[in-house]
């Protein structure tokens, strides 16, 4: 503000030549003249002062013995005297502050603060439809109506703030907390198997166990059973649960075309646009066919003082597809289908152990195909729970043949 002060009233930078240039700095200081950028080299001192004051340091040199010699005018008088007799740089400064003022009235950039699962892209939608994107004029919206009708819009945020500074708009996110998983333990249950496998170890933790180590065991099968028998023959029911460790084996096909179609990109035509707010002006065009072609977009911004302006050229690059069929090698095929079932491994089995793996590779004559089989040490254990009202009939019906 201090620097803005001196540019509107005008201000002098001068030299002071003598054998006490110290005394003359002292007499202006106590008389109130403000002095600053007082700077002394070999015989003689810099300093700067208002204009208007330094109209009256001429009786101050002549009493300290010393001469003043103007090294600088500047500020916005000096501009003016010097320029008054050009019409169009009056004109040209007078509309580049009107257009400053009018432009400040558009949000120019946007940011986004606090997004963690919530998706960047939604949120920008979300806030255009609402009203707030590059080039919104901030006279004609309420922006916090719309931070309210974005949160209403996006369940997962449960805390949002919209603040413009100046052409600027920062949107602050808090996004809910996730409900923690609280396991079922009141609904009672069995413990079956997930799938075939011979039965290693089994610890009980509630229920009771049906098997032993070293059982076979086939999917869907009960384990631990959570219907317990008290002395006096009544019927308790609870959540049964177990870790069962078992030896299982899981198999797996892979194929190959032995032949199949190829798609390479070509570079072709480039055509460019440029935006402005939401205006788009295209200066040069492609062709392309939207079926087989690729298109690829490039977009720059224009920055000022690490600020992004509403200005931006977008670069379109086409390729074109070209696609052609290929004839799939023994090797390159093996190679592929043996990724694919250690991705396979790595994703599907990743709760296993492996302790061996075995692949055959067989071709026929269009594909080829790999049988993968894994023999992994797992938890076969999953919780199934149980119908009270079907035990119910079941003990009734059971209760009835005895009778008879």
């Amino acid at each position: 503000m201090l620097e803005l002060v001196r540019f509107f009233c005008g201000f002098v930078e001068f030299a002071i030549y003598g054998r006490f240039p110290e005394r003359f700095i002292n007499i202006v200081t106590n008389n109130g003249f403000p002095l600053w950028g007082v700077k002394k080299d070999g015989d003689k001192m810099y300093a700067c002062m208002y204009a208007k004051d330094y109209k009256r340091m001429r009786k101050f040199a002549k009493k300290s013995s010393v001469r003043l010699k103007t090294q600088k005018k500047c500020g916005l008088p000096f501009f003016l005297k010097k320029n008054k007799n050009r019409v169009g740089v009056v004109a040209g400064a007078l509309c580049f502050v009107l257009v400053v003022l009018f432009m400040s009235n558009f949000v120019w950039t946007i940011d986004v603060v606090g997004l963690e699962t919530v998706s960047y892209t939604h949120v920008m939608s979300v806030l255009k439809e609402n009203g707030l994107y590059v080039g919104t004029f901030k006279p004609r919206v309420s922006f916090p109506q719309i931070g309210r009708n974005t949160q209403l819009e996006i369940d997962d945020i449960g805390w949002m703030s919209v603040n413009v500074l100046g052409t600027h708009a920062s949107v602050e996110i808090k996004e809910k907390s996730k409900s923690p998983f609280v396991e079922d333990v009141s609904t009672p249950a069995n413990v079956k198997a997930k799938c075939d496998g011979q039965i290693i170890s089994i610890n009980t933790a509630n229920g009771e166990a049906l098997f032993s180590a070293g059982s076979a065991v086939v999917k869907d099968q009960m384990l631990v059973g959570g219907v317990l028998k008290d002395k006096l023959g009544g019927v308790k029911l609870v959540r049964a649960s177990a870790e069962v460790i078992a030896k299982t084996t899981h198999k797996e096909t892979f194929t190959l075309n032995k032949n199949f179609e190829q798609t390479a990109f070509i570079e072709g035509d480039t055509s460019k646009r440029v935006e402005i707010f939401s205006l788009c002006f295209p200066y040069s065009y492609a062709f392309y066919d939207e079926k087989n072609s690729y298109i690829k977009n490039e977009t720059r911004s224009a920055c000022l003082f690490d600020a992004f302006l509403p200005l931006r050229v977008t670069t379109q690059k086409v390729y074109d597809k070209d696609k052609k069929n290929v004839m799939l090698s023994e090797k390159t095929a093996n190679s592929i289908l043996k990724n694919n079932a250690l991705l396979y491994e790595c994703f599907s089995l990743q709760n296993c152990d492996v302790s061996n793996r075995d692949f055959k590779i067989v071709a026929s004559k269009n594909q080829y195909i790999l049988e993968a089989t894994f023999n992994t040490i797992e938890d076969i254990a999953y919780q199934s729970d149980i119908e009270a009202s079907r035990m119910v009939v079941e003990e009734k019906e059971k209760g009835d043949k005895e009778a008879k």
